[in-house]
């Protein structure tokens, strides 16, 4: 008795012990990871960059399994058109002063198709949404590499500004209401 007992005892160790093992936390390497971002006008459009602030993957069994970033946006940028970058950080568009961390919390991910989707939720302007999307993931005992486009619906956070889903009479003016945001991501035990 007291040896089934105590080989029981032992099971439940080792299968704690290496199910314990194969869970890690995995920190972004900010100087790795780039978000470029997108925003189209009915003529033309405007690119640029913004930095991830600090965030973390979690990986089980060589599997990303969740996550949360946290994104510096006084950090964001205009590259095409320098003399944007203040307007785009006023309260028309992001409110930095007001809101300097937008963040991402990864709730669930669905491995059963060929490029996982991500699901999760983005916080802009104190505004949280739920946000679906696919995604290039891979993980191993070192590192992990994410890649993916990413459509965002600025109305769904309050900003209005030229969107012709408001404001009539904007003609060539206007600007989408979506714009894109595309992750490279590295993360390093």
């Amino acid at each position: 008795m007291k040896r089934t007992t105590l080989i029981t005892l032992l099971f439940y160790c080792v299968t704690f012990t290496a199910t314990a093992q194969s869970a890690a936390t995995y920190t972004v390497d900010k100087t790795k990871s780039t978000i470029n971002w997108v925003a189209k006008k009915v003529v033309g459009g405007h690119e640029g960059t913004i930095n991830i602030k600090e965030g973390t993957v979690n990986v089980s069994d060589n599997k990303v399994t969740g996550g949360s970033f946290v994104i510096d946006m006084p950090s964001l940028k205009c590259t095409d058109a320098e003399r944007l970058t203040g307007h785009l950080k006023n309260e028309d568009f992001f409110d930095v002063e007001k809101f300097p961390t937008s963040t991402f919390v990864i709730t669930k991910i669905d491995h059963t198709k060929k490029e996982p989707i991500i699901t999760g939720k983005l916080t802009i302007k104190g505004i949280t949404k739920d946000i679906s999307f696919p995604a290039s993931l891979s993980a191993n005992d070192t590192k992990v590499e994410a890649k993916a486009t990413v459509k965002v619906n600025r109305l769904d956070y309050d900003i209005r500004y030229r969107s012709s889903s408001f404001f009539a009479d904007l003609g060539n003016r206007a600007i989408e209401d979506q714009f894109t945001l595309n992750i490279s991501l590295t993360a390093t035990k």
